[in-house]
């Protein structure tokens, strides 16, 4: 027994030096106010150590047999001292610390009171749930938002509850739970759409907490959230808005989006914007409209007695109730039951007025500050963009469309008309061509000038268009050139026949008088067809095909169609070569005058001669008028030709002169191209001064017709010929459809008629 009692006392200092020692090692982590008793409690140990050091000098002797302290009277009231005051220190120490120790736990339990009241008060969401994905609770402010109460929500899982499996966006929310359950740390904030007990949406934002020992001292999680759904919306319309900076190219909803998101963030039942129908500004035509289910759009209202004709007149734009009564005269808010209206005008680029955008709903409107500011964001990029489209659309037009007519252009006809190639080969099916060329549009546009040529190009553009199927595509090409394009034919034969009677009507309704500047004009119309894929299997064939058709219309006299031949295209290749070749034979001395004798039949005298040009070709010898006059007519070669003919007649007439050669009057043919676009009577003024050759010497001969293609404008000029002496004659009268009225006014000294009028 006594071998156990010291053992006991040699293990009692190691022990009070290491509890004395961990008191030291802790003596940062003490709180001021309990730092006193934590000095007085270690001095304590100090003390009680010491006493068991005398305890365990005095058994020295029993194992050394050497005394060094003790056992005396001295050392025994020394230890005992030594114990006596260690545990007085220590109660004086424990003293001080409980006072201490019951003030905190006052405090805390006020502040768990505390805690308890924020949690039930507070307008956040506390949700505590356990690291197996169940609800454990929430405080009342989670109960009102979500629909819930506590019970029913407790034990629940928080995927299926209040946080669908995806969100509306496609998200994963499911994987997002376990993510936060498996790895809390990693997700202490995050934001996603939560649904409540009645199905709606709502943004919240969390703050998630890992608690490792609950209420139960079980791990959970404490989920503080706020409700960020108005703020969401607004962050979606603003970036459905911003878009509109930068659009997906083909994407042209993002305007109607735009209004669905504005409702959705003022949290209203319809919103729209609408845009002046014309210039007179008394009705808007709404571009998008959102009802709160759906876009709707096109519907056409009168401003006058509504809310929108204050808004665009700047008097008023936000009625927070009672709109319907303010405006008795606007159906429309009492059929709707509007309460509340905002609106803002739309401006362009020049601060003008283009339309206006509107919020409005059932209920009373409280709008803070800042949301009537995003009302004005909202006009000013949707102004912007329709701006934009608009600038687009004219772009647009003017690349695609003339300017003129409104016609689609050569860039979008061909086009279409390759887009209706494509289509006619997927489906087996045939499409026609017709070109379309108005006769004596020239003379009538000089008559008329510019401005009247214009007119009349509109009025032939609204026959024509008048005439076609809804599938049908009339353009205008350039000049007096105008193409239809006849599609979705099943078979060649129908194909046919169709063209055929609609080139009947074109014809019939051309020929129609136009009355333009209080002038009656006349006009006929040539018409190639062409088809497709038997007359070619791309654009430049079938449009080419289709001007050589429409030439050898006008070769057949105008005023009449004819379908496209293979045959044709050996004639224009003639025809282009044969071209080249006279406007190289003009300068290369390949021209000839031949003179015709005009002869007096009863004196059996010559009295003049006519001029008649001849083309010695290299190839093919002497070539008479009829084979190269129409084509230098319609080439523009005429002018040129036409020059050096009263050159080289002037020039023999002087030559004449000078050897004493009586030759009497020399005539000349004029064409109409002459008469009406070159600077005839200075060429013949120069020509005849410069060989010396006198005005009466010459005779200016013109056809019948070419008279009537224009008699406004070439009768003062056959007059003012008259005047200055030279002769005048008309050649092959009784072609025409001039009447002796008609002539008795033109200054012509003679006529000649063919043969089978004579």
């Amino acid at each position: 027994m006594q071998e156990v009692v010291l053992i006991g006392d040699f293990l009692l200092l190691p022990a009070g030096l290491l509890f004395s020692y961990a008191l030291w090692r802790r003596r940062r982590q003490i709180a001021d106010e309990f730092l006193a008793s934590w000095k007085t409690i270690f001095l304590a140990t100090l003390v009680m150590n010491l006493g068991f050091l005398l305890n365990l000098l005095a058994h020295v002797p029993e194992f050394t047999g050497r005394q060094i302290f003790g056992p005396t009277p001295l050392s025994s009231a020394l230890e005992y001292g030594a114990y006596i005051s260690g545990i007085t220190l220590f109660f004086y120490g424990v003293r001080q610390w409980y006072p201490l120790i019951l003030s905190v736990q006052q405090d805390a339990m006020a502040q768990a009171s505390l805690y308890r009241k924020l949690v039930q008060e507070a307008n956040s969401i506390f949700l505590r749930w356990g690291r197996d994905g169940r609800i454990l609770s929430v405080n009342p402010y989670g109960e009102k938002l979500f629909g819930y109460s506590e019970d029913e929500l407790k034990g629940r899982s928080v995927i299926g509850t209040l946080v669908r499996e995806r969100d509306s966006r496609g998200r994963d929310l499911a994987a997002m739970i376990e993510a936060i359950r498996e790895n809390p740390d990693e997700f202490h904030i995050n934001e996603n759409e939560n649904v409540t007990r009645d199905g709606r949406r709502l943004w919240i934002a969390w703050r998630n907490t890992y608690i490792e020992e609950g209420l139960d001292g079980k791990p959970e999680l404490l989920s503080v959230g706020v409700d960020i759904t108005e703020r969401k919306r607004v962050e979606d319309a603003l970036h459905v808005l911003a878009s509109t900076t930068d659009p997906i190219p083909g994407d042209t909803n993002v305007l109607e989006r735009s209004i669905r998101h504005l409702a959705l963030a003022y949290g209203v039942q319809y919103a729209f914007y609408a845009t002046f129908t014309d210039d007179s500004r008394e009705r808007v035509e709404i571009q998008a409209m959102w009802d709160g289910k759906s876009i709707t759009r096109g519907h056409v209202y009168d401003l006058e007695g509504t809310p929108c004709a204050d808004v665009v007149r700047g008097r008023a734009n936000l009625i927070r109730e009672g709109v319907a009564e303010r405006y008795p005269n606007d159906s429309t808010l009492r059929e709707w039951r509007i309460e509340s209206y905002f609106g803002s005008r739309l401006k362009g680029l020049q601060n003008e007025v283009i339309g206006l955008i509107v919020i409005m709903d059932t209920r009373p409107l409280e709008l803070p500050s800042w949301k009537r500011y995003l009302l004005r964001v909202f006009a000013a990029r949707i102004g912007g963009e329709l701006q934009r489209r608009r600038a687009e659309e004219d772009v647009y037009r003017l690349a695609h469309y003339d300017i003129l007519t409104g016609l689609p252009n050569r860039l979008l006809f061909h086009d279409r008309l390759e887009q209706a190639m494509v289509h006619a080969l997927r489906n087996d099916q045939c499409l026609a061509l017709l070109f379309i060329d108005l006769d004596r549009f020239k003379p009538v546009n000089d008559t008329l000038g510019h401005p009247g040529g214009d007119l009349l190009l509109r009025e032939v553009a609204g026959r024509l268009t008048a005439l076609l199927r809804r599938s049908d595509t009339v353009a205008l090409l350039g000049g007096d050139e105008f193409t239809i394009l006849m599609t979705d034919f099943d078979s060649e034969s129908a194909m046919l026949k169709i063209a055929a009677e609609l080139s009947h009507r074109i014809i019939k309704v051309l020929g129609e008088p136009f009355h333009i500047d209080n002038a009656e004009m006349f006009i006929s119309a040539s018409v190639g067809i062409t088809c497709f894929p038997a007359d070619g299997v791309n654009i430049d064939y079938l449009v080419r095909n289709a001007d050589l058709a429409m030439y050898k219309a006008k070769e057949q006299g105008r005023n009449c169609f004819e379908f496209y031949r293979p045959e044709f295209n050996e004639v224009a290749e003639r025809r282009a070569r044969m071209e080249s070749e006279l406007r190289a034979a003009i300068g290369a001395g390949e021209m000839q005058l031949h003179y015709q004798p005009i002869i007096d039949v009863e004196a059996g005298t010559v009295v003049g001669l006519e001029a008649l040009v001849r083309w010695l070709h290299p190839q093919q010898g002497l070539v008479l008028p009829g084979d190269f006059v129409g084509l230098a007519e319609e080439s523009g070669l005429m002018l040129p030709l036409g020059e050096w003919v009263i050159d080289t007649a002037c020039r023999q007439l002087g030559a004449w002169r000078r050897a004493g050669v009586e030759v009497g009057w020399l005539s000349i043919n004029l064409s109409l191209r002459q008469l009406t676009r070159g600077n005839l009577l200075e060429v013949l003024e120069a020509a005849r001064k410069r060989y010396g050759v006198a005005a009466g010497q010459l005779v200016l001969e013109i056809t019948e017709t070419t008279f009537m293609q224009d008699p406004e404008n070439t009768l003062p000029l056959l007059q003012q010929f008259r005047e200055l002496g030279y002769g005048m004659a008309m050649d092959d009268f009784g072609t025409g459809f001039s009447s002796f009225g008609q002539l008795r006014k033109m200054p012509v000294s003679s006529l000649r008629c063919p043969p089978w009028r004579a």
